[in-house]
């Protein structure tokens, strides 16, 4: 009886999910969070298979985003190796939100930022609510894009993390099934480090750009860079340019050769006047001579305010490792 049971719970769900189109699947694992970010607070969650799956609901106390924030995570004492269920979640406008949750070992996608058109219906059968302009502010401030540019990765910053959270996830795993993953987590807990360089940087007027260190791990280096503006004039970026060139004095046989970052976090598009902007930018491992030098480049939109960056050998090839 337990096996009839079991077998037409399975088809409803098979059903489920190949009859209902714009229900998204979710993949959950045991040693990974997977994170759901709304555009409203959360009034309702139900999952239909408790036996495994787990939901972490909002907390009473928590910070302005927290009410609309779910992580879903697998039971680690489970045994299963395959198992689905389905999850419905209703916002406080009464939004419903269908999805399909699936047993994984490595989710594809960790943070997914749910839209309001993604709702199926609405519980007080009213139109869909549309996200709010104050919604979207906020949601700015949780997914901060940056531009996608060739074989760039396009990162977001997901809901806040501590060091030590964000270190225990980027696992030799999660480098190995999702490196675009796991280069987001590094930067994210580094990008406020303090400065591990003394004083190197670029001036134009009162606009600096500064590097605060370089770190190897695996076979990739991050570069940690601040830009700092303090004059009251906004600068709009043009476009960033990384080249390795050669640094012979006086010579006119210099050359440089663009080199292209594998990831991009949190790039400016815009450095506001009197504020600061931290950024790291990752590239496959350099190996530099001492004649080869790395060269940073910040062109502005419709002004002069150029900046260039020369990072030499010495730094390059002595990285912290972490």
């Amino acid at each position: 009886m337990k096996k009839i049971v079991l077998i037409l719970f399975i088809s409803c769900i098979a059903f489920y999910a190949h009859g209902h189109g714009t229900a998204d699947t979710l993949e959950v694992s045991k040693r990974y969070k997977t994170i759901l970010i709304f555009p409203e607070n959360i009034a309702e969650s139900i999952i239909g298979n408790d036996f495994g799956f787990v939901v972490d609901l909002p907390k009473p106390n928590g910070s302005k985003f927290n009410g609309r924030i779910l992580k879903l995570y697998y039971d680690e004492f489970g045994k299963e190796t395959s198992n689905f269920t389905n999850h419905t979640v209703i916002t406080e406008s009464g939004n419903v939100y269908d999805f399909i949750l699936k047993l994984s070992d490595i989710p594809k996608k960790l943070t997914w930022y749910i839209k309001p058109e993604m709702a199926l219906n609405n519980i007080n059968q009213s139109p869909i609510k549309a996200i709010s302009v104050s919604d979207q502010n906020q949601t700015l401030q949780i997914e901060n894009s940056v531009q996608d540019n060739d074989s760039t990765y396009n990162s977001k910053e997901t809901i806040k993390l501590d060091k030590a959270s964000a270190t225990e996830l980027a696992t030799e795993e999660l480098y190995k099934a999702n490196p675009m993953e796991y280069y987001r987590l590094r930067c994210y807990y580094m990008q406020f480090d303090k400065a591990k360089v003394s004083r190197y940087f670029s001036r134009v007027d009162n606009l600096f750009l500064w590097l605060k260190g370089v770190y190897y791990n695996e076979y990739e280096l991050y570069f940690q860079f601040k830009i700092e503006n303090k004059e009251g004039l906004d600068m709009d970026v043009n476009f960033f340019k990384y080249s390795l060139a050669s640094n012979y004095k006086n010579s006119s046989s210099n050359q440089k050769l663009e080199v292209k970052p594998i990831f991009l976090y949190k790039q400016p598009k815009t450095v506001e006047g009197k504020s600061e902007n931290h950024f790291v930018v990752v590239f496959k491992k350099l190996a530099l001579d001492e004649k080869t030098e790395l060269v940073v480049e910040l062109d502005e939109e419709s002004g002069n305010r150029n900046l260039s960056l020369a990072i030499g050998h010495h730094i390059i090839n002595n990285p912290i490792h972490f």
